[in-house]
């Protein structure tokens, strides 16, 4: 009931999104590694567009936990993340790229954007079920990475 109810949010978010900013949306695209914490097993996100889709990748350190692609208009997509079954939608809120993953009873919105020159992107991750303190986390773009269009 919970993951219907916020699948259905998601889909109205979706439609109420503002400002098809596509410059803005281009900026996200790249690959991104963690800025803060200690410098041990830092994370890394590549997204990249295909189309209609995001591809998105994520590592920490060596080890791959998630390799998908899905639409980015609140369509339900079946993905693996770290090896466990999960669904995932993805929409822009006007220049934010929004994820929301439902693994189990487990769901997690992550919203990704650009801030400052734009070779600065935070993460926020929100725990919706069960709920718990929203962390937002640092990436810079690397230099080398070269992007999708």
């Amino acid at each position: 009931m919970i993951a219907s109810m916020v699948t259905l949010s998601a889909l109205l978010l979706a439609t109420s999104a503002f400002g098809d900013d596509d410059s803005s949306r281009a900026k996200l695209l790249g690959r991104w590694q963690q800025s803060d914490g200690n410098g041990e097993n830092k994370s890394t996100w590549t997204l990249e567009s295909s189309g209609g889709s995001m591809r998105v990748s994520s590592s920490n350190g060596s080890q791959t936990v998630a390799d998908f692609e899905c639409n980015t208009v609140g369509k339900e997509c079946t993905i693996e993340d770290a090896g466990r079954p999960s669904k995932v939608s993805m929409w822009f809120n006007g220049p934010k790229l929004v994820e929301l993953e439902t693994r189990g009873a487990q769901i997690v919105k992550r919203r990704f954007s650009i801030t400052g020159d734009g070779d600065t992107m935070n993460l926020e991750t929100i725990p919706i079920v069960p709920p718990a303190k929203v962390e937002t986390t640092h990436f810079k773009r690397t230099p080398s990475a070269v992007a999708k269009h």
